[in-house]
């Protein structure tokens, strides 16, 4: 049994590691950190990051988890040639000490995760994430009501819509969505369990409504929705699944097909519902430029990390693009990894995601319980999050973080995968 000092311990790490995994996407945090001093806000991440990695390793030499651990990093081999190829690209970065720093915080960011995912089960993940989500929506509330130019946009056309501590209303959106999903799911253990500390999920769950709501972020509403449809889905499927019958799946895929195309058809009407028009507020000229660009740098990119750090690049794209202000992120996660990797970095990127979402949807299926899909809530967030937004590892790791845990959540130690 993992012994007091050990789950305090842990407990402090997950804490730091939250901090840290947000800490650039915070609005009191410049995105870009200057690389440059040695001893400036970046490499003092880095140093903090450091830390905690050694207390991880502590961990796992007292709890003699070192030969489990690198089992599992035997069967993840594709996530460490994908932080492997990041480090490499320092070679051919167009800023290689930017490409170092993200590279750093990638690497261990992931090492951590990695424990964590070996060592927890999805209800520690997922009470964690309770305590997180209270802290970010209660600190974002108190900045947009005490000190609004603070916590709200004050640029045109978003003037007055809430961000809170994060720099971007479309990030405390996001990140609101997700944590609203996981507060349902904990309503509906609670319910399920006839226990009544799920009141306070949902003082919590109605909270993420309100900060959604002020946010006026068509990104965050899309997002609420997909991921409040999944976790209602699956409760109903796990109270119904030993009536169903294969000629239900079939009626159920059918219709799902239909919905489908009735969106696809519909966008113009989709999008007015949100009061956004197809070009998703500039997103596509954005993303066109961005495709030219990273044509140029077609199979490696322009370096882990390194792409936004450079103001002239950013400076650049803005003048193509015609926007106002310098875009900080491409908008689209994957986008994003092309621009820094290449095709090649994107290829070995979408092969870890796709690996780690099958072993998460087989993990759930396995389960049969709530807290079983919670890792496919993870990928299924992080693939629709980061179609017109970037958190991939770009002003933040924290859903790198989330990804890497249920990653190594449901990779089984014995011999084969099943």
């Amino acid at each position: 049994m993992t012994k007091a000092p050990s789950i305090s311990l842990e407990k402090i790490i997950l804490s730091l590691v939250f901090i840290l995994a947000n800490l650039r996407a915070l609005i009191f945090i410049f995105l870009f950190p200057d690389t440059s001093n040695l001893f400036g806000a970046a490499w003092m991440e880095i140093l903090l990051w450091a830390i905690a990695a050694l207390g991880v390793l502590y961990l796992l030499i007292r709890e003699k988890q070192i030969p489990n651990y690198m089992v599992l990093w035997r069967r993840n081999w594709l996530l460490a040639l994908f932080i492997g190829l990041a480090f490499i690209s320092i070679i051919w970065s167009v800023a290689p000490v930017a490409s170092l720093f993200r590279s750093l915080e990638l690497f261990f960011a992931t090492l951590i995760a990695a424990y964590f995912g070996m060592r927890l089960l999805p209800g520690r993940i997922m009470d964690a994430l309770f305590w997180f989500g209270a802290a970010v929506f209660i600190l974002s509330i108190a900045l947009a009501y005490g000190a609004p130019p603070t916590g709200t946009m004050y640029w045109k056309p978003f003037d007055g819509a809430w961000r809170g501590i994060y720099w971007h209303r479309n990030h405390l959106a996001s990140i609101a969505a997700f944590l609203n999903a996981v507060y349902l799911m904990r309503i509906l253990i609670a319910w399920q369990n006839r226990n009544r500390d799920g009141l306070l999920d949902c003082a919590f769950y109605i909270l993420s409504l309100l900060i959604m709501y002020f946010a006026r972020s068509a990104t965050g509403y899309i997002l609420l929705i997909v991921l409040n449809l999944f976790v209602l889905i699956v409760w109903i499927w796990l109270r119904l699944s030993d009536r169903l019958k294969k000629q239900h799946y079939i009626v159920i895929f059918g219709l799902g097909i239909l919905g489908l195309v009735l969106v696809l058809t519909n966008l113009n009407f989709v999008f007015g519902f949100f009061n956004r028009d197809t070009t998703l507020t500039g997103r596509i000229g954005l993303w066109s430029h961005l495709l030219d660009m990273a044509y140029d740098r077609l199979w490696l990119g322009h370096g882990f990390g390194a792409f936004w750090m450079l103001d002239a690049l950013r400076e650049q794209i803005r003048q193509l693009a015609g926007w106002a202000s310098q875009p900080l992120i491409g908008d689209n996660g994957f986008l994003d990894i092309l621009l820094h990797l290449g095709v090649i970095g994107l290829l070995l990127f979408l092969s870890v995601f796709i690996l780690g979402a099958v072993r998460s949807f087989r993990y759930g299926f396995a389960q049969k319980t709530l807290p079983g899909f919670f890792p496919l809530l993870v990928f299924v967030y992080a693939f629709f999050a980061n179609l017109t937004f970037s958190l991939f590892v770009e002003t933040e790791v924290f859903v790198w973080f989330l990804i890497v845990s249920t990653m190594f959540m449901t990779t089984p130690l014995g011999k084969t995968d099943k």
